[in-house]
């Protein structure tokens, strides 16, 4: 029996789930931002928003998700 420690299996998850989100909403900024430079001529101001989003969201995603599951003291 291979015994698995669950807190650091947790924080793997709530760390993979964090980037995830990132990537995704990254990847949904370029898009966007490439596609709206195409049809108005201005540029991407809604990738770099969406970045920093992203950003923000991932930090805050992690502190939440470690508090709830009581990660950190």
């Amino acid at each position: 029996m291979i015994k698995i420690d669950t807190k650091k299996l947790r924080v793997a998850i709530i760390m993979g789930n964090a980037v995830m989100t990132k990537a995704i909403m990254i990847c949904a900024g370029w898009y966007f931002g490439t596609k709206l430079d195409k049809q108005y001529g201005t540029e991407p101001y809604w990738m770099i928003s969406l970045v920093v989003l992203a950003m923000i969201f991932g930090v805050w995603f992690i502190l939440f998700t470690a508090k709830r599951f009581k990660l950190t003291d």
